[in-house]
């Protein structure tokens, strides 16, 4: 047993040092990045960035896109309660569900609990027959001698 993690730890150690030495060589292999001129580079002065305004600059959109934003608020909160309810009578068609099946279960245990009563029964009836059969058969083999 203990030669056999022996072997399995070489054999991942050799599978590490493949893959170690595969990424090695590899990057070797992978040509240099060419250089950038540093001095081009250093003279042109990088753009400056647009500056955006903190207000839009349309005043009159602002009111527009409010009650747009407002409208959708709207329809969304009428969404999100018809989801509700569909999701609570979901839930109460299941719980209805639920309730009819356990109904019928326990019908259905109760219908087979008779059925064994009476089998138990019948049951009781048959042995009680057959050991008075017994009975009346062993007083007639005594008074027969």
């Amino acid at each position: 047993m203990r030669r056999h993690y022996t072997l399995t730890h070489i054999a991942i150690i050799i599978a590490g040092a493949v893959l170690f030495g595969s990424g090695a060589f590899a990057e070797s292999q992978q040509p240099a990045p060419p250089a950038q001129p540093t001095a081009v580079a250093q003279a042109a002065p990088a753009p400056a960035p647009a500056k955006e305004s903190a207000r839009p600059a349309d005043q009159g959109a602002l009111p527009e896109r409010v009650t747009t934003l407002e409208k959708e608020s709207v329809v969304l909160r009428e969404d999100v309660g018809k989801a509700r309810l569909d999701a609570k009578s979901d839930v109460e068609m299941l719980a209805r569900r639920q309730a009819e099946a356990i109904a019928r279960l326990n019908r259905e245990v109760e219908d087979l609990q008779a059925r064994l009563e009476a089998e138990r029964a019948a049951q009781a009836r048959r042995n009680r027959n057959l050991w008075t059969a017994v009975g009346v058969v062993a007083l007639g083999v005594i008074l027969s001698n």
